[in-house]
């Protein structure tokens, strides 16, 4: 990915946690003034289902099977 691109996020990931939780997570380049290096940075967020379906028809990610 570069400083440029077209999709600022990368690694897009759906886990299960319970019956109707989930944990979105997706990594995100930062950069500083006056530096050329990049700094991926994860970020997560916990929601329910509907928000899980969203998330992977946005981004193209599987849903997680129910177990």
């Amino acid at each position: 990915m570069g400083r440029y691109s077209a999709n600022p996020s990368r690694q897009h990931h759906i886990r299960r946690n319970g019956r109707d939780d989930y944990t979105l997570s997706w990594v995100c380049d930062r950069y500083y003034a006056g530096s050329r290096l990049r700094f991926p940075t994860r970020t997560r967020r916990f929601t329910d289902e509907a928000g899980a379906r969203r998330f992977a028809k946005r981004w193209g990610c599987l849903m997680p099977e129910p177990s």
